[in-house]
């Protein structure tokens, strides 16, 4: 019976960074150290790359939302365990298609494979195919956009091989949870002067003045954005899936951050998705785990949640644990159709100098003492019920939590 596990977003922000450069070395092998047992008996494993190798030389991360990591983070994804990781994400133009090509030639040269961004600017990343026990898998990897409002970079007509996108990149960010529809003229002032201070330095200000430094977001379907959607591509992906697979899964990079449940957006896309016949849709991109749905016959995960974020980022907004992930085991016949699926829930432990560690949640409560161990029950339900709803109040911790 073929095993797939799927872990969230794999990041390497400031502080880990930081560790990794000045303080340990084993900085991103001790991200996989006590998580990676939970997979040991999976026959194929799937992460969400939330970063770009671009080398040293395009300089290393400096700011919240634009990343370049070490490449030593991909050798710790294949010795942890990792054998493909999605690279279609708003980070993936972070050091620009250079960033995107070399991005491939690490993973290439480290043994992990990947899918959602192409090397080749005359040829699309194609469907990516793996062949467990008898039965053909199929991954297709797609992100909303990329952080234009960072990079300033927007892909010509020609380039867009590079990436498969689900639309046109565009400058406009996320709507803000409750936001008004207008703004005061002097709160449309104030905000063109607070944007030439640093993100990183106005979050920490506004922070320790006790004010909002940061606010979830909800990815709208805008008017007739549905129209501007990158079908063409999309649907050959699907066709080719399909036909040259038993089962297929969508690995989608979408949604609002920190946001409590999926958008309009989201729902136009997985509901697409289902109609085109995908069995089994991964979500990622939200910063928090979100539930889980079957949309007729197909399983959905709408955010794993973040396999590696670092706790102490600025941004980060604690009321729906960003700590915590899942990572989803699906378990398949020798025919290709769904045995079953389960979720195992992940927490990330910080150390004062930043470096990380990624725990399976029951290994933590059986070493707890009493007064740690009844926080970790509490947030244990907290995650179980982000994914399945509400559960029996006598509900047992546990290893894998089947989904019924």
């Amino acid at each position: 019976m073929p095993k797939i596990t799927f872990i969230g977003d794999i990041m390497c922000e400031k502080p880990l960074q930081n560790y990794y450069l000045k303080h340990s070395k084993e900085a991103f092998a001790d991200l996989f150290r006590s998580a990676s047992p939970l997979w040991r008996d999976s026959d194929f494993v799937v992460g969400n790359l939330e970063t770009v190798f671009g080398g040293e030389a395009a300089g290393y991360t400096k700011e919240l939302y634009n990343f370049n990591t070490p490449d030593a983070l991909a050798k710790s994804l294949k010795e942890g365990g990792v054998d493909l990781v999605t690279t279609a994400t708003n980070h993936a133009l972070d050091r620009g298609i250079a960033g995107l090509i070399r991005t491939a030639e690490v993973l290439e040269g480290v043994g992990v494979s990947y899918t959602g961004t192409s090397k080749d600017p005359n040829k699309r990343s194609p469907v990516f195919f793996q062949t467990l026990g008898g039965v053909r898998v199929a991954f297709i990897s797609y992100t909303y956009g990329t952080n234009t409002h960072e990079t300033k970079l927007i892909l010509t007509h020609n380039e867009r091989k590079h990436l498969n996108l689900l639309k046109p990149q565009s400058y406009r960010t996320q709507t803000v949870v409750g936001a008004p529809i207008r703004r005061s003229l002097p709160r449309r002032v104030l905000g063109r002067v607070a944007r030439c201070i640093p993100t990183e330095v106005r979050m920490r200000l506004l922070k320790k003045l006790g004010r909002p430094y940061n606010v979830p977001r909800v990815d709208h379907l805008a008017p007739h954005e549905s129209e501007e959607f990158f079908l063409e591509d999309l649907n050959k992906d699907l066709e080719d899936a399909r036909r040259g697979a038993d089962y297929v899964v969508a690995c989608l990079h979408m949604g609002g951050q920190f946001n409590d449940a999926p958008g309009t957006f989201s729902q136009f896309v997985t509901d697409y998705l289902r109609e085109a016949g995908v069995d089994l849709m991964i979500g990622t991109h939200p910063h928090v785990v979100q539930r889980y749905e079957r949309k007729g016959r197909t399983d959905l995960f709408y955010c794993l949640g973040n396999f590696s974020i670092s706790p102490s980022s600025i941004y980060l907004l604690p009321e729906f644990k960003p700590e915590y992930s899942i990572a989803v085991h699906l378990y398949l016949t020798d025919q290709g159709k769904k045995s079953k699926i389960t979720f195992s829930i992940l927490k990330l432990l910080e150390n004062e100098q930043g470096g990380l560690r990624v725990v399976p949640l029951d290994e933590l409560i059986r070493s707890a003492d009493a007064q740690e161990e009844q926080a970790l029950r509490a947030d244990a339900r907290f995650i179980a019920e982000r994914v399945l709803g509400p559960l029996p109040a006598e509900q047992l911790i546990q290893r894998e939590y089947e989904i019924p």
